[in-house]
Order: structure tokens, then C-alpha cells, then sequence
């Protein structure tokens, strides 16, 4: 009896442990695009002829009162750029990513 008990715990947690690797794993070789940092500003890109479309506010990476995660989204056609603000503490980060397609061998 009690090996019997054993086996079906073993079998269950095989089970849930399948189901659980199913569920993460990846559905596809890669995404076809991702972010490349850039060495030019929100300014610079508003110059180029760039439209801001849309602001993020983030909190999620965020403790708890300080001051959200700000993504500025802007775009120019079929050009899509990502400019991040993010502070932390005395310290504030600022970036730009433009979206480009990843080069497939």
C-alpha cells in the first residue's frame, strides 16, 4: 500500500513537472526583431522628423512611492524607437532603442 501511494506521488509530480516545462518553453526559434541602443536622444529623433505615439508608465520594476519607469514611444513610417527614463535613487538612466530586424542566417 504504502508503495503504492509512493508511485502515484512520484507519477503526479512527473506530471505536474511536464506540464509546468510545456507551459515555459518556448514556442518559436526567436523573436524577429529587438532593441538596439542608440547614441542619440529623444530630441535628436524629434528632429528627424519623429512623432511621439504613446508614454509608458512602468512600476513594476519600482519600490514601493518612487518614482515609475517612463517609455516614450515614437515613430517616423515604418521606423519604431523606445526612450526610457528611469530613476533610481540620486541616479537617473536615460536611453534610446530603435526596433530592427534580427539578421537570420
Amino acid at each position: 500500500m504504502l508503495r503504492t501511494a509512493l508511485f502515484g506521488l512520484l507519477a503526479a509530480a512527473l506530471v505536474l513537472t511536464a506540464a509546468t516545462y510545456a507551459a515555459a518553453a518556448p514556442t518559436s526559434e526567436g523573436h524577429p526583431h529587438k532593441w538596439l541602443a542608440v547614441e542619440q536622444s529623444m530630441a535628436d529623433f524629434i528632429a528627424a522628423g519623429f512623432e511621439l505615439k504613446t508614454v509608458v508608465y512602468d512600476t513594476s520594476q519600482v519600490p514601493r512611492g518612487g518614482q515609475p519607469d517612463v517609455h516614450y514611444f515614437l515613430q517616423k513610417a515604418a521606423e519604431l524607437v523606445r526612450c526610457d527614463f528611469r530613476r533610481r535613487g540620486e541616479t537617473s538612466i536615460y536611453w534610446c532603442y530603435q526596433l530592427t530586424k534580427t539578421k537570420t542566417p
